[in-house]
C-alpha cells in the first residue's frame, strides 16, 4: 500500500542510509538528506517504510520522480514503484511522470525501463559525480501509456 508521508525521519531514515546516499546525491550535495516538506513536493512511502518517492512538479500536468529504497527492498522495487504510479496518476492531476537518471547508475536505469518509463532523451553533462560530469537520461511515462495493468 502507497501512502503520502510527511514525515522527515521516516524519510531521511531512507535516503541516509549508507548504501542509497551514495546514488541520490551528487558531489556538492550536504554530508546528509534534510527532507523538505512542502506543498510541491509529494513524498509517497511503502507500509513497510523502506522505500520513498519524491515528487515534484515540472509544470501542471508533468511530475518528476525521485525514487529510493532500503536495501532490503532491492529485488522487490519495481512493484513499489508501479504502485506509487498508479497511486500518483489516481490521486494527483499529474499525466506524466519522468526521471532524470545518471547514466553510471545500471539498476535504477533498469528499473525505469522495468515499470515501462522509455527514454526519451539524455541531458548531457548535467551530475557531478566523483569530480566527473555525467549525462542524465531523460525518462517518461505518460498516464495513457501504462502497459501492466491495475
Amino acid at each position: 500500500m502507497i501512502i503520502p508521508c510527511t514525515d522527515k525521519e521516516d524519510i531521511a531514515h531512507i535516503l541516509n542510509h549508507p548504501r542509497v546516499y551514495g546514488w541520490i546525491i551528487d558531489i556538492r550535495s550536504p554530508k546528509e538528506y534534510e527532507p523538505i516538506i512542502h506543498e510541491s513536493a509529494l513524498y509517497l512511502m511503502d507500509e513497510t517504510k523502506a522505500g520513498v518517492i519524491r515528487i515534484d512538479p515540472m509544470n501542471g500536468i508533468t511530475c518528476c520522480a525521485h525514487i529510493a529504497a532500503l536495501p532490503g527492498m532491492w529485488g522487490k522495487t519495481k512493484e513499489f514503484v508501479k504502485e506509487a504510479i498508479r497511486w500518483g496518476f489516481a490521486n494527483t492531476g499529474y499525466m506524466k511522470a519522468t526521471a532524470f537518471i545518471p547514466i553510471d547508475n545500471k539498476l535504477a536505469i533498469k528499473l525505469a525501463r522495468d515499470v515501462g518509463m522509455v527514454q526519451e532523451g539524455i541531458l548531457t553533462k548535467s551530475y557531478l559525480r566523483n569530480w566527473k560530469l555525467l549525462d542524465q537520461i531523460i525518462f517518461g511515462l505518460c498516464k495513457g501509456d501504462i502497459s501492466w495493468g491495475s
